[in-house]
């Protein structure tokens, strides 16, 4: 590996110094490291500037001791600031934050660089609020420079949010009648009627199950579906988020009676430890797989946190096997596992706060739920409020949505914060926390960038536009051609949302990630194209049989006998929700006409459109 030492280091003199004393084990009375800090902790810096930073280390005693090049360091956004091995930050041409961790001895500090665009604003554009959300929003752009794009058009609003809450283009109908509704208040009642339709409930329902691990694994596919209902059906009655969580991690009977058992089912090889993390990870937004082994190396998580959060299901027993055995909350240990640190059965233990006695008859696993539903708990809240905030703006103010430690800040600490007291105040109503955001000027700008924020990454000055997801893309497809692929033991108008399990054959959606339901981890669906993706749209012969099918769209505009101008702007409103511009319609038309027949001419459009990133990009 190298040299990894130097004489006359620091690295090399304490431990030159260790092997001179006879390798002692040490003295059990030595003042032990208590906390670390960083001079400065906090910032605003110009672009290309460096800054030095110092991590100090306290210890029990009350000494402190410069242990700047003892510690590792570490971006969480190295496009803004990168840091040396020495501590020094330096930053670059993009504006934004940027937070550098300093780890030393299990111990963790961060500072905070902040880094305007530089560029002079002479005159602030007005940015009229919405809601909380555009004021808090417009605070921290001012303070970074930002401008903000200009309001999206109606086509790009009803096309976006369509997309993002039922999982489906508009309808051309849909869009016709927005488009020429004048109210000044059509966005707000469009939110709402999407809202109540069936498609919300059955869209997300599909985006829970693949982090809930809804599977058809090991025989268990008549839970799935009952799993899969239960799910849609608490969203579609818009049941309090603390009452859904609590029916997940705190489910218990029979499969018929009690669907979300088939959650544990889904991890029945790790009974104990892997409902901890999931629980964690997606109900808390921690991650606290790495504190089972060790203290967590970017968070002050320890393993007496881990193996107290792991004693809330230390009494989890199930009987037999079946498809699934049904579950039930035992009055004694169904585990044997040891807190490591103390070499005691664990027990229930709240972070960051005390063990609990629990009686025998009572379900340590209510508790934790009692925990995670205080209006002041400083997790719950936040953790969906962020996840929410994630898939409506294509990025999280914590990103990834699930990973929220001191060492991974958010980007606007005052919204994330006011989001979630929002959410809690609301008694956890998501369709108020969706209709809060969707309803903001900030979900509403264009994707189109500015001067200002084209290399924004991180302040959703802008929408951030990002690939229709495998599901979604695929019922784009189908919606366009006026199309219906059937699913095996579905019925005829299932979509391919409405999947309740991965066990759904699917070249399409294999090739464009459709995720195996294997994870609690969003990141198991990638956002990134790769070139099966892109051969499968331009030369499937599926994707051909859909546009020249007898009684797909193209067929029935062409049988409709529409001039050629009329049936070009069917298509472009089908697929962009709007009408083509005159030099779109004039090139298309152009096209058209030179082809040996209308109906050929528009196959040829229908599969143009549907291989342009405006159809496959939700903007």
């Amino acid at each position: 590996g190298g040299k990894r030492l130097l004489p006359d280091t620091e690295d090399y003199r304490p431990l030159r110094r260790w092997i001179h004393q006879g390798t002692p084990l040490g003295d059990a009375k030595a003042p032990t490291l208590a906390k670390l800090t960083m001079i400065p902790d906090a910032r605003v810096m110009q672009r290309k500037q460096d800054q030095q930073i110092a991590v100090l280390a306290h210890y029990s005693d009350a000494s402190v001791r410069d242990v700047t090049k003892q510690a590792q360091f570490q971006s969480n956004e190295i496009a803004v600031a990168a840091v040396d091995g020495d501590g020094v930050v330096r930053t670059f041409e993009l504006s934004g934050d940027a937070t550098v961790m300093a780890r030393y001895l299990g111990q963790v500090t961060v500072f905070h660089a902040l880094v305007p665009l530089g560029k002079p604003i002479a005159k602030y554009p007005d940015f009229p609020a919405n809601n909380y959300i555009d004021t808090l929003a417009l605070a921290r752009w001012k303070k970074l420079g930002i401008v903000p794009s200009e309001l999206c058009s109606d086509g790009e609003f009803i096309r976006r949010v369509t997309v993002d809450l039922c999982g489906r283009l508009p309808t051309s109908e849909e869009t016709r009648v927005f488009l020429a509704d004048t109210a000044t208040t059509k966005r707000g009642k469009l939110i709402g009627r999407l809202l109540d339709s069936r498609d919300y409930p059955a869209y997300f329902a599909m985006r829970w199950g693949n982090i809930l691990r809804n599977a058809s694994l090991a025989g268990s596919e008549q839970a799935a579906y009952a799993f899969h209902e239960w799910i849609r059906d608490n969203i579609a009655r818009n049941r309090p988020y603390d009452e859904f969580v609590r029916g997940v991690v705190a489910a218990a009977g029979e499969w018929q009676d009690a669907p979300a058992v088939n959650w544990y089912w889904q991890m029945r090889d790790d009974q104990l430890h892997q409902p901890v993390a999931d629980t964690a990870q997606v109900f808390l937004g921690l991650r606290l797989q790495c504190a089972k082994c060790h203290h967590h190396p970017y968070e002050r998580w320890s393993q007496n946190d881990y193996y107290g959060l792991a004693g809330f299901f230390s009494r989890l027993g199930r009987k037999g096997l079946g498809e699934p055995p049904p579950y039930y909350a035992s009055r004694t240990r169904t585990s044997n596992e040891i807190n490591p640190t103390t070499q005691k059965p664990i027990e229930p233990k709240l972070l960051d706060g005390p063990v609990l006695k629990i009686a025998p008859e009572d379900d340590p696993r209510h508790k934790l739920v009692d925990w995670m539903a205080e209006p002041n708990n400083p997790f719950f809240a936040k953790a969906l409020a962020n996840r929410m905030w994630g898939h409506l703006m294509g990025r999280g103010l914590v990103d990834p949505v699930d990973d929220m430690r001191e060492t991974n800040p958010p980007s606007n600490p005052e919204l994330l914060d006011a989001l979630a007291k929002d959410f809690a105040k609301s008694k956890f109503d998501v369709k108020h926390l969706l209709r809060t955001i969707c309803n903001s000027r900030t979900y509403q700008l264009s994707s189109e960038p500015n001067e200002y924020n084209k290399h924004d990454r991180q302040n959703h000055a802008r929408y951030y536009a990002r690939r229709m997801i495998a599901e979604v893309l695929h019922d784009a497809i189908d919606q366009v051609t006026d199309t219906r692929t059937v699913f095996n033991k579905m019925s005829r108008t299932a979509r391919a949302v409405d999947l309740p399990h991965e066990g759904f054959g699917s070249y399409f959606l294999d090739v464009f990630d459709r995720p195996p339901r294997s994870s609690a981890c969003e990141c198991a669906r990638s956002s990134g194209a790769n070139l099966p993706q892109v051969l499968h749209l331009a030369m499937s012969p599926d994707i051909e049989r859909k546009i020249s099918n007898p009684k797909g769209r193209v067929a029935k505009l062409v049988e409709r006998k529409l001039p050629a101008a009329d049936a070009v702007a069917e298509l472009y409103l089908a697929a962009f929700a709007r009408m083509p511009t005159s030099a779109e319609s004039e090139r298309a038309l152009k096209y058209v006409r030179e082809q040996p027949d209308l109906r050929r001419g528009l196959e040829d459009l229908c599969w143009a459109l549907m291989n342009s990133r405006e159809f496959m990009y939700n903007h």
